[in-house]
């Protein structure tokens, strides 16, 4: 049996109640320590959704649509939004895939779509293609950027035409010390020593060969081969004057050999040291002594010095030193510093002092002085018992040999090869091509390369 209430006032007190029609209900419905509501219809509410007790409320949707969350939402699907989703008055993602951002992103790599390139940390890429794929009549923006893998090269699109892109050297400063190879002491007796090879230098302010004061700074371009050519040592002799070390190379940097030492005296040509001349000249070698008769010294360049003549005494038949980066050679004779090879002169491009570009000493006769080379290894006279001249002893230095000793049949002795000593930043790269040998330190924030030998005289270095 139904209920039945007629009028406008009045309380229904019920346990349970079940309707099989409509209920209507024109004023408020209180639902009073309720856990759920269960529907399996629509659900509509005109004024809006609040979720939670106010005040304070976590979250409001409003009868326009608008949706307020105060705290974390949490989707596990896909979100479709008809216009742009905002993420406070920063970022804004619109519906056909486009997003802006008004501070900064932050991300470990970007993948381009339909590509294989990617912006990772540090780097920014362009899209790769052939010359085929682009002209393949796709419209192309002016401005575009491409690697042409058929060119190898970087294109930008001006709107009209595609035009390769070139890169701009960029200037390196380089400090140097390159070095001529030291010439060889006289043949035959009583020769003189052999000169030392030019010293040029632009290092740390330190004085070149021949008492120049330190060399302008230098510039190179990256990307360009520098011609690099080192100088032989000079050969030594038996019967005549000693031969010159070879002229060492670096780009416009040139550095002469020294001069080789002059034989015995006899009024002939060989009996004069060899000159080392400009441009770029190093240091002269010694004269010859003889009896009566003797060689003159032979004479410097810019870089080094000339060599001293030899003795004409009878008692002190002694050659001339030859001439070093540091000083003349000594005229030969019967004591003291006669017949040595003039002074060495060091250098600390490599981090440490170093000594270069000795004179070879004079051999001598009977009263002649015992003589010495002038350091850096350079060699030593020969003495009255017709040894020859000593060579060189250190590798590399552009020091002369010593001039033959005795009655005529000692040989001079070889001189060192010169060197190439490069100081740069090593930010920066050599190549050097494959007939060079060199080493390769580094020594603070540069990179110190040294090299000892070049196979022919088209050997180059290129800085990238």
């Amino acid at each position: 049996m139904g209920v039945q209430i007629n009028g406008d006032t009045g309380n229904i007190s019920a346990t349970k109640a079940d309707y099989s029609g409509n209920v209507t209900i024109g004023g408020t419905l209180t639902y009073e320590d309720v856990t759920n509501i269960d529907s399996v219809g629509l659900v509509t509410a005109r004024s809006g959704i609040e979720v939670g007790a106010r005040p304070g409320v976590a979250a409001s949707i409003s009868v326009d649509g608008n949706m307020i969350v105060s705290g974390i939402t949490t989707i596990g699907g896909v979100v479709n939004a008809s216009s742009n989703i905002k993420v406070g008055s920063g970022v804004t993602l619109s519906p056909d895939g486009d997003g802006f951002f008004t501070g900064v992103t932050t991300t470990g790599s970007v993948k381009l779509a339909n590509s294989d390139t990617a912006l990772n940390q540090h780097s920014v890429g362009v899209g790769t293609t052939t010359t085929s794929g682009r002209n393949a009549g796709v419209t192309t923006a002016a401005g575009t950027i491409i690697f042409n893998t058929t060119t190898t090269m970087l294109e930008l699109f001006t709107g009209s035409a595609w035009k390769q892109l070139s890169l701009v050297a960029e200037n390196i400063s380089v400090r140097y010390l390159v070095i001529g190879g030291g010439g060889a002491g006289g043949g035959h007796f009583r020769a003189g020593g052999g000169g030392a090879g030019a010293l040029r230098t632009n290092w740390n302010s330190e004085s070149q060969g021949g008492g120049q004061s330190s060399a302008d700074a230098k510039t190179i371009s990256t990307g360009t081969a520098y011609s690099i050519i080192l100088g032989a040592a000079g050969a030594k002799a038996s019967g005549t004057y000693g031969g010159d070390g070879g002229t060492t190379t670096f780009d416009d940097i040139v550095s002469k050999g020294g001069g080789g030492g002059g034989r015995y005296g006899t009024s002939g040509t060989e009996d004069n040291g060899r000159a080392s001349a400009d441009p770029g000249g190093g240091s002269g070698g010694g004269g010859g002594g003889g009896e009566g008769t003797a060689g003159s010294g032979g004479s410097s360049g810019t870089y080094g010095y000339d060599g001293g003549a030899g003795s004409t005494s009878g008692g002190a038949q002694c050659g001339g030193g030859g001439g070093g980066a540091g000083g003349a050679g000594q005229a030969g004779g019967s004591g003291g510093t006669n017949g040595d090879g003039g002074t060495k002169l060091a250098n600390t491009i490599t981090g440490s002092s170093v000594d270069y570009a000795g004179g070879g000493g004079g051999g001598n006769y009977e009263g002649g002085n015992d003589t010495i080379g002038g350091g850096a290894g350079a060699g030593a006279g020969g003495d009255t018992s017709s040894t020859g001249g000593q060579d060189a002893t250190i590798a590399n230095r552009g020091s002369g040999g010593g001039g033959a000793g005795g009655n005529g049949s000692g040989s001079g002795g070889n001189g060192s090869a010169g060197i190439i000593i490069l100081r740069f930043s090593s930010s920066y790269s050599p190549t050097l091509t494959g007939g060079v040998t060199y080493s390769s330190a580094t020594v603070g924030s540069d990179t110190v390369l040294t090299i000892t030998a070049t196979s022919d005289s088209s050997q180059t270095v290129t800085f990238s």
